[in-house]
């Protein structure tokens, strides 16, 4: 394969959307539902997005997850009452 083709195709695959992680539970939280994902390249790590922030869970369980959103949504509550 020449070099010219091989850049083609690793600049293609470079533009490709990235997969989705896998949805590995939910968490609810102040009446609202967050999906559990699963780390694509480590899939005992599980994140949760709030507000466009990704959480990392302490730990790959649903109970943790919610702990660790739970204390990262009051810790943005209490900077924003400080904030001016």
């Amino acid at each position: 394969m020449s070099r010219t083709a091989l850049a083609c195709i690793l600049a293609l695959a470079a533009c490709a959307p990235a997969a989705t992680p896998p949805e590995v539970g939910s968490v609810s939280y102040a009446g609202a539902t967050y999906p559990i994902h699963a780390l694509g390249s480590d899939p005992t790590v599980w994140r949760v997005e709030a507000g466009g922030q990704v959480v990392t869970c302490r730990a790959a369980t649903e109970e943790d997850c919610y702990w660790s959103l739970r204390n990262y949504l009051q810790s943005r509550a209490a900077l924003d009452d400080i904030e001016p």
